[in-house]
């Protein structure tokens, strides 16, 4: 270690004397420290990964409690072995879960839910066929609860890759919407009212703005009491809102599209981020390498503000994101799966919200080894019972899954950005303000934005600053009158302020 550390500061004082800068020798302590140069110094947030044994080409995970007991279990589909596996949570065993138990379902299935289709107090299975036509359902046993019946079949008129399940007609039963991946419409069969957890022949189709849709989620984005549709996909980068009509529940509006910020997002996740009791959209933007995160607009809910980027997986592709509060401070944080397949290299994401500005997350993720070669999808449970979010994900590639605990250190690392304080002036202004950013001094890949009353961002700017005196001059001339909300985010510091615009 000692040659380590001799040859680290010889290295770094030749660099900066080709700078013409002096890095004083406490900054490189703290470098070393923070940096995770110094072996442990870094916080591990998650345990080793457990492998679980599951069939070949494992593609979707569902996280519930199956069989009654109080302890989150494990669904995942098994696409060439045309399977779902089932692991029952068990304390006891190796990784924490009972060996696998295989049910055929049919051909190819991909995303699966756990959900309780006919009220019975089990949560039931839901696969997407891509290569069957439809999506199957499997009943839980209710003699023999975290055991299944014989799938039953219904055709999506099309080739569906992910659905979601919920209640779009207000009739108390959980509907299914499967997503037809190369038309790009959606497929709602409604729940049978005389038989529940049966679906009826006939499907009603919704186009969603464009082929190749494959992310899909269902909340009421407008808060008028029903449930709306989300999708994503296709080579334009889309993200398709349509919203539930209250005149004849069930039925959507025609597809309203906003950008993604990506060409191809592959996977989309729905959640208040922001805490203002409105869902907001965020998006795994597939081969870029980002999330985008979409504000549901605070003057017109069920609309979106543009994009807001973050990198989640540095050279990887992003393909699957989900929301919860892995840190413990109410607020919900972004959970990526993260994977490259050549090489084959896999990661799960994790981007923490704000506790100063909820709704703003770090430009940059932390990664975290998954144990696997190609992350193909991710679900959140506390799945040893210690009160903290752990996550579950599944290895294409390595024909497993895998699950990760939290080791409770993200407590820790959520108070670790440091916050600053930042005074624009004049404020109120007129046609400009002026911002100093001493706190973030030298610091690169600063973003700046203002934020009007809709919750929409009128200017955005990226900044690497000088080491002294960094200030920035703002053109508020053609703003409305009206408060806004500034937002300043580094790698690791984050201010916000009020500005009044006369």
């Amino acid at each position: 270690m000692g040659l380590f550390l001799t040859l680290f500061f010889m290295v770094l004082q030749f660099l900066t004397h080709l700078a013409g800068k002096q890095v004083p020798r406490l900054i490189l302590v703290t470098l070393l420290l923070f940096g995770g140069l110094l072996p442990g110094a870094r916080a591990q947030s998650f345990a080793p990964p457990r492998v679980l044994a599951v069939q070949a080409s494992p593609q979707g995970v569902a996280v519930a409690d199956l069989d009654g007991d109080e302890r989150p279990d494990l669904v995942v589909s098994c696409s060439y072995a045309n399977t779902v596996n089932v692991l029952l949570n068990q304390p006891g065993a190796v990784g924490g879960f009972a060996l696998a138990v295989s049910y055929p379902i049919g051909s190819f299935p991909l995303r699966v839910v756990a959900a309780d289709v006919n009220d019975d107090g089990y949560p039931d299975i839901v696969a997407a066929l891509q290569n069957g036509g439809g999506v199957a359902v499997m009943l839980n046993s209710t003699l023999r609860p975290g055991t299944f019946l014989p799938a039953e079949f219904y055709s999506t008129l099309g080739d569906p890759r992910s659905l979601a399940v919920g209640d779009v007609n207000g009739d108390g039963r959980p509907d299914i919407v499967a997503l037809n991946t190369l038309g790009g419409e959606a497929a709602v069969l409604l729940n049978l009212a005389t038989t529940p957890g049966t679906f009826p022949a006939k499907v009603t189709i919704f186009a969603t703005g464009g082929r190749y849709a494959v992310g899909i989620a269902l909340a009421d984005l407008n808060g008028d009491g029903w449930a709306d549709l989300v999708v994503c996909g296709g080579g334009s980068g889309r993200v398709g809102v349509l919203l539930n009509q209250a005149a004849t529940p069930g039925t959507f509006a025609p597809v309203v599209t906003y950008s993604s910020g990506a060409s191809y997002p592959q996977d989309l996740a729905v959640g208040d981020v922001n805490t203002d009791g409105r869902p907001d959209i965020v998006v795994a933007t597939g081969n870029d390498g980002r999330v985008a995160v979409l504000l549901n607009a605070a003057g017109a809910p069920g609309t979106f503000t543009a994009p807001v980027l973050s990198e989640a997986a540095g050279m990887r592709g992003v393909y699957s994101v989900e929301l919860g509060d892995i840190n413990g401070d109410k607020l919900p944080d972004i959970i990526t799966g993260n994977r490259e397949f050549l090489p084959a290299d896999s990661r799960v994401g994790v981007l923490v919200n704000s506790a100063i500005t909820p709704g703003t997350f770090p430009l940059t993720a932390t990664e975290f080894e998954s144990g696997g070669g190609s992350t193909h999808d991710v679900a959140l449970g506390d799945l040893n019972g210690d009160g903290l979010l752990d996550v579950a994900l599944v290895d294409y590639i390595g024909g497993k899954a895998i699950v990760l605990l939290n080791t409770g250190t993200f407590l820790s690392a959520a108070t670790a950005a440091g916050t600053a304080r930042v005074q624009p002036y004049p404020n109120p202004a007129r046609d400009h303000f002026t911002l100093e950013l001493e706190a973030f001094s030298g610091a690169r890949n600063v973003q700046v934005e203002l934020v009007n009353p809709l919750g929409q961002v009128v200017r955005r700017l990226q900044l690497n600053l000088p080491a002294t005196a960094p200030s920035l001059r703002m053109n508020t001339a053609a703003l409305p009158a009206g408060v806004y909300m500034l937002h300043v985010r580094g790698l690791s510091t984050s201010a916000t302020a009020r500005v009044v615009i006369e």
